[in-house]
């Protein structure tokens, strides 16, 4: 099985509630009429509008269902559209929990919580949402997480609008510990609750600030503003997600005025400059959630077991070099799993600079000569070249330039280092299983978002498909459960300073570089997007849908 998939299931507890599958409507949404817009007074938001967004189609994108494409970040990002949830994460800088149909929660030990919720939400088709659908989503879609955390030992209705949740084990997080989690319409799924995958869900009823028009498979979703939201209405009335064949065609729509902006990822580095120099287009940069590691496997017995070696690859890699040349400058440096920006980053970590010499020095020093004479070092316990390979897969191109530069670079540490492409699918069987012995080397991505505490299992001795560095080490198992179990935010940041620092010095993994994300927009008609992490919209961020509104 794809662990990939894995991984994303777990980012989204409630995915597939987007799987819509509608009756095809009778036209296109540029060739309905749109209504007149209301007078305003200057300087209010003007409510109205269609949003045109579009992205690349994709194969899976046919089937909305539970399909892959509904567990990855545009499924996500459309559900957090459609659906409530108890909660949803606010925006960049500080990305606090914003309460949702949950107006307020309480807890005392992390363990029982009591939600109180809005007593005039409603789903889209104007059914109350009560305690009871509360319950019923707990019940019915348990926690796909190793922690649980949405996964209740027992639950108490106390009133129609107020709910009980015990959790099987405390879950201290920054955020609430019951989840971010979407509700379901209980008159609805009832009869589904022993097979909600056989459920089309054809309607795609929800509660969230938008509800779905109309949809059809490969072309566009077309949703429209909620008037009745009980958090109120977006400034938008209508979004339309138009999907484009290639990249290309993507680009000419924006640049043309058929999309106001692109749904999701942005723009290659290259692609910037043209969109530059394009009228009415904007050019908004922000720091991406994903970042790259080299995973070291550290099952096999060569010479990357050897911490030394493993300090000398990462100061042998010029990663500036690497951002200039295969990311245009369009990313930046990072040293730890948490983002740097984040109050719980730890900024004390040691720091692996480009210093050849000093890997040279390293290196010298644990033993690792030239004994042969052909310009590579040899290992001393067995006397064999230090010949490693780095895997990296076809699909991602930048990846791919930015391994070449590092096999050029370690050669100049003495290090033989030969680059492996590979497709997507086989490289994640390697990745995923260092055990197998398939690669030496590879360059690994994630991007856990500011709500992230599952990327630790990345480096837990026990966690099986995920762990792609083999990285065995039981006080970073304790300090993990420990961490799950902090008694409040100050000793947790002391557990997520601790765990940073030991994976920074034992290098299982080697931070290298954070993307970053590049969307061009058009100025002509909208104004409000929301900058974060991840860019203007991303499957963490929903913002700007919502804040985005006609120029004045």
């Amino acid at each position: 099985m794809n662990r990939r998939k894995n991984l994303l299931a777990l980012i989204g507890t409630v995915i597939l509630l987007l799987s819509l599958s509608v009756p095809m409507m009778q036209c296109a949404p540029e060739e309905i009429e749109k209504e007149g817009e209301a007078d305003v007074e200057e300087g209010e938001i003007q409510y109205g509008g269609r949003l045109t967004t579009g992205w690349l189609t994709d194969e899976s994108l046919n089937t909305l269902g539970m399909s892959e494409w509904s567990y990855g970040g545009m499924g996500l990002m459309l559900a957090r559209l459609v659906y409530s949830y108890t909660w949803r994460m606010g925006p960049a800088p500080d990305y606090e929990p914003i309460p949702d149909f949950a107006m307020s929660w309480e807890t005392e030990d992390y363990k029982t919580w009591i939600l109180h919720l809005h007593e005039d939400a409603t789903f889209h088709d104007g059914v109350p949402i009560t305690a009871e659908d509360v319950e019923f989503r707990f019940e019915y879609l348990p926690a796909r997480s190793r922690f649980m955390e949405t996964d209740c030992e027992s639950i108490s209705i106390i009133d129609e609008y107020t709910i009980e949740l015990t959790l099987k084990q405390p879950f201290n997080t920054p955020y609430p510990g019951f989840g971010d989690t979407g509700i379901l319409p209980t008159h609805i799924w009832e009869p589904y609750k022993d097979d909600m995958y056989s459920f089309t869900n054809d309607e795609a009823i929800g509660s969230g600030a938008f509800k779905l028009k109309e949809f059809k498979s490969g072309q566009y979703m077309w949703l429209e503003a909620n008037e009745d939201h009980f958090g109120g209405r977006p400034y938008v009335d209508e979004v339309v997600f138009k999907t484009y064949g290639s990249e290309d065609a993507l680009f000419m729509a924006l640049k043309s005025g058929e999309i106001d902006m692109i749904g999701y990822y942005g723009c290659s580095a290259s692609a910037a400059a043209d969109f530059r120099e394009t009228e009415d287009i904007e050019v908004i940069i922000n720091p991406g959630m994903s970042y790259y590691w080299l995973a070291f496997n550290l099952h096999q017995d060569k010479p990357i077991q050897d911490l030394n070696v493993r300090k000398a690859i990462m100061h042998g890699i010029d990663r500036d070099r690497i951002i200039d040349m295969a990311y245009l400058g369009y990313a930046q440096r990072f040293d730890s799993l948490v983002y740097s920006e984040l109050a719980e980053h730890n900024p004390n970590l040691p720091q692996y600079d480009y210093n050849p010499d000093l890997a040279n020095e390293i290196l010298d020093e644990a033993g690792y000569a030239d004994t042969d004479g052909d310009g590579i070092r040899n290992d001393p316990s067995t006397g064999e070249n230090v010949a490693l390979r780095l895997m990296v897969p076809s699909a991602w191109t930048q990846v791919v330039k930015a391994g070449t530069l590092i096999c050029e670079q370690l050669r100049d540490i003495d290090i033989d280092i030969s680059l492996e492409v590979l497709d997507l699918n086989t490289y994640y069987d390697f990745i995923y299983y260092p055990e197998e012995d398939a690669y030496d080397i590879g360059i690994g991505l994630e991007g856990p978002s500011p709500n992230g505490d599952w990327i630790w299992d990345y480096c837990r001795s026990t966690t099986v498909g995920w762990n792609q560095a083999y990285y065995k080490n039981p006080e970073f198992d304790k300090l993990q459960d420990m961490l799950v179990t902090a008694s409040g935010p100050t000793e947790r940041k002391e557990y997520v300073y601790a765990l940073q620092m030991m994976i920074a010095e034992d290098l299982p993994y080697g931070a290298l570089w954070r993307p970053d994300i590049i969307d061009p927009v058009r100025t002509d008609k909208f104004e409000g997007w929301v900058s974060s992490m991840g860019g203007i919209v991303s499957w963490a961020n929903h913002w700007s849908y919502l804040k985005m509104h006609l120029k004045e």
